[in-house]
């Protein structure tokens, strides 16, 4: 009689790995290539011992077929193992409307008869359909079949994962509703293998990945180790091939000869990196004793053997810093309130680590999230690296939905593993190149650090990776006043970075990103659908995410909003149809309501209203943090030098729009300098500042509204015993937005003009009047800007003025210019008067 060994725990999906009991399982799993469907008492007893021995040799599960699934479940169960059952599911039935009914019906069943059986894990579907039918027959359509059939099995085993097994030619059948990646790998290379299952974590974003080795390899220990050194939660894979024998029975006998694959890993998953340096990891805290206890137990269940811990309290005033007394093992640093970056040095000083990790307080990190890092670390010498972020379980559905919002901290990619941005709530770096690069800058004291290190970093040469499976739990902002404050927040640290890296900013002071955000595309209309690359040589296909634009995202802007609204009032008062500016006005709560329809949401909080919510904040939140920003920059921009250290006229060109001035001194100062103050002046002033790279007409570029732009211009004239004199034009152009608001008036107007009324052309003509007078005061703005700044940075370099005096400059300067040669200030006050 086979006896029992007890009931196995349900497996479970959570974050990037599968969970047991509460505690993380990998799926180390064999097929039973040689069990039939059917087996009698002693074959039984044969199966059971063989199982056993494979538990033994560290293998945890089993991938049966269809017909396999009946007899070795029970078997499986005894044994303490669990099982994937594989159902296999044709072309024809696939494609055909009748195949396909015959086969839902068929899985049904299978469904309903293995429902809550201990030691099953879940489902795979195994389609079997080549590339070519795929293309021919709609993707689309073949992954609306797939998702129905997930769906019945849900419905019929709601405990059960279900996942869809990819090959090489089918990649493109991955659908959302997969709670696991399950890809089929062909005989590869360790660092091919490496680069896979990257490519599969990216695409399965919050989601455990498993693949499957086809065939059986002498370097298949190195594989297996490459698989779950890199993040995979299972493996399955066959034995190394070894002389096998059969009884009569027709059971194969396991032998001590015979190796299996799980056997090197001695039951350490995922297998630690070959070099191991010391890592310190910085938690920045302020006011957080709701989530830092959890935040350092979960420190405490690091499994990496050579790390420290180093608290800064930035001068909490709950039971932070007592909490934190509590882990005597942590150490542990008290300061007055300096703010985010401030406290990042403080730790990044403080570090005994060759690598520093950086995490917040409100995070709670994964068992193996430094063991994961720090392997692609050390394999791909990067200099800093990253890894996702996830939202934990919330209690309340109005702490989902705020999670589910838009506006969470996020990684941006260039590649599968390099990356543009690192979250500030998961990211290393080596302790080198943050000395290197002189650490944080202190004037992000709550938000904006995390983007200004990673692009500096890059800026300076170095190495920014990713690692997709090494996570951290971050527990967003819980109430809706929160996520305001969060937004507010960000909106603030996107003005204060907009002077350091106007390039980097589209023409409405949005980041730019050079990469992509994994998931973030399907929330916007027409990006549900990843970009499909079919490889007809290789047979195998590439997922890529949708590249997100600015017209994209342009409703959910404020100024979409403000301009539709002006449209509106304006066709009341001009008495013209309000359709077109009321479907203008529209579209930003229709983007809204597919964000919220779209949004990853946890199902036991799943509802009307918890969606109508995310609705409201994904409306309401990019205004909150739009205006936040202009309200920054605006009082940035007001710290500009004023007239009173203006000391010489400029020569002004109105029809080129051009203003001159000229200075002279005896120190051998050359332009460079004056373009370094200059920049440095703009850059203070929240004025965002671009050093041509040599392609333009022009050394610096500035712009001081959305409207106008400065082109800064200088030249040196050297002459005897080292006096120079410094030339500098700045040229006032139009931006983008200026010349396309304008054209766009004029063209209405005429049309207005030979089609309308003349009431409505006269008014649409005299709107776009007024805004180009408005925007040539903001020219004349931008010129007085330019001026100043130019007779700031001059007067700091002790340069003399050569044009018409306004103040008397300083002595020194008088000195410098009574000894300019006569030639020379001829031709300024000749130039001057011209």
């Amino acid at each position: 009689m086979l006896t029992n060994s007890g009931p196995t725990q349900p497996i479970t999906s959570k974050g990037k790995f599968l969970s047991r009991a509460g505690q993380k399982f990998f799926f180390k799993a064999m097929r039973l290539t040689d069990v039939s469907g059917s087996l009698d008492f002693g074959q039984k007893l044969k199966l059971r011992k063989r199982l056993d021995e494979l538990k033994a040799s560290h293998t945890t599960g089993l991938v049966l077929t269809e017909a396999q699934s009946q007899p070795c479940l029970d078997i499986a169960a005894q044994s303490g193992l669990v099982a994937m059952v594989e159902l296999r599911i044709a072309a024809d039935e696939l494609t055909s409307r009748r195949g396909f009914k015959s086969v839902v019906s068929r899985i049904a069943h299978t469904a309903n008869i293995f429902s809550r059986h201990p030691a099953l894990a879940g489902y795979i579907l195994d389609c079997e359909i080549s590339q070519d039918a795929l293309r021919a027959g709609g993707l689309e359509d073949a992954r609306g079949r797939v998702r129905s059939v997930v769906k019945t099995i849900k419905g019929r085993a709601p405990e059960a994962m279900v996942g869809i097994k990819l090959r090489p030619e089918t990649r493109a059948l991955s659908i959302l509703e997969e709670d696991f990646l399950y890809a089929e790998i062909p005989a590869l290379a360790p660092l091919e293998i490496r680069d896979f299952v990257v490519a599969l974590h990216n695409v399965a974003e919050a989601r455990p990945v498993m693949i499957e080795f086809r065939d059986a390899s002498p370097g298949q220990d190195e594989a297996v180790a490459m698989a779950f050194g890199t993040g995979a939660a299972g493996v399955v894979a066959p034995p190394v091939p070894a002389p096998v024998s059969n009884d009569w029975l027709g059971v194969r006998m396991m032998r001590a000869s015979d190796v299996m694959p799980f056997v090197t890993l001695n039951g350490t998953c995922p297998p630690r990196p070959a070099t191991m340096p010391m890592v310190s990891v910085v938690i920045c805290a302020y006011n957080a004793e709701r989530t830092m206890r959890p935040c350092l137990e979960s420190l405490r269940r690091l499994d990496y053997p050579n790390f420290e811990v180093v608290i800064v309290d930035d001068g909490s005033r709950d039971k932070t810093a007592d909490i934190s007394m509590d882990f005597p093992e942590f150490r542990l640093i008290r300061q007055p309130n300096k703010g985010l970056s401030m406290a990042r040095n403080v730790g990044m000083h403080a570090a005994r680590g060759e690598f520093i990790a950086y995490t917040d307080s409100d995070c709670v990190v994964d068992p193996h999230w430094l063991t994961l890092m720090m392997r692609s670390i050390v394999e791909n010498n990067f200099d800093g690296c990253g890894g996702p972020n996830y939202a934990p379980h919330e209690d309340g559905w109005i702490e989902a939905s705020c999670a589910a919002s838009p506006g969470a901290p996020c990684h941006v990619l260039v590649a599968e593993d390099r990356a543009e941005h690192l979250a500030g709530c998961n990211m290393v770096f080596s302790k080198a190149a943050l000395a290197s690069i002189g650490g944080f800058d202190s004037q992000f004291t709550a938000a904006g650090d995390d983007v200004d290190i990673c692009w500096r970093t890059i800026d300076a040469g170095f190495r920014l990776g990713f690692s997709p499976a090494a996570f951290v739990w971050h527990f967003r902002r819980n109430t809706v006043q929160a996520y305001y404050g969060q937004q507010r927040g960000y909106g603030r640290a996107e003005a204060m970075l907009y002077p350091k890296y106007p390039g980097r900013f589209n023409i409405m002071g949005q980041i730019a990103w050079r990469g992509t955000i994994p998931g973030l595309a399907r929330t916007i209309p027409g990006g549900n659908r990843k970009r499909v690359l079919w490889n007809a040589t290789a047979r195998a296909q590439s997922l890529f995410d949708p590249g997100l634009t600015l017209l994209k995202v342009l409703p959910q802007t404020l100024e979409w909003t403000v301009l539709s609204a002006i449209a509106m009032v304006a066709s009341m008062v001009l008495g013209v149809s309000i359709i077109p500016a009321a479907a203008m006005l529209a579209l930003g709560p229709i983007w809204a309501l597919y964000y919220a329809f779209h949004a990853p949401l946890e199902k036991s909080h799943e509802s009307f209203t918890a969606r109508l919510l995310i609705a409201y904040l994904a409306y309401t939140g990019p205004m909150v943090r739009t205006m936040m920003r202009y309200k920054t920059r605006a009082k940035a921009l007001t710290g500009l030098g004023s007239a009173d250290g203006v000391r010489q006229r400029a020569t002004i060109n109105w029809l080129r729009r051009t203003i001159r001035l000229d200075y002279w001194n005896n120190e051998s100062i050359s332009r460079d300098r004056l373009m370094d103050k200059m920049l440095k002046l703009f850059a203070r002033s929240g004025h965002g500042a671009v050093v041509d790279a040599g392609w333009n007409d022009y050394d610096l570029e500035v712009r001081p509204n959305p409207w106008t732009r400065i082109e800064l211009k200088t030249a040196d004239e050297e002459h005897e015993a080292g006096k120079v004199t410094n030339h500098v034009l700045a040229r006032i152009k139009f931006t983008q937005i200026s010349t396309m608001a304008l054209a766009a008036g004029a063209a209405i107007a005429t049309v207005a003009a030979m089609a309308g009324p003349p009431e409505i052309a006269l008014s649409l003509a005299a709107l776009t009047i007024a805004g180009g007078v408005c925007i040539a005061v903001k020219m004349v703005e931008a010129g007085r800007i330019a001026h100043r700044a130019t007779e700031e940075c001059a007067t700091e370099l002790n340069l003399a003025p050569l044009g018409v005096l306004i103040h008397q400059p300083a002595t020194a300067q008088v000195t410098a210019a009574t000894s300019e040669p006569a030639r020379v200030r001829v031709t300024s006050q000749e130039r001057a008067a011209e």
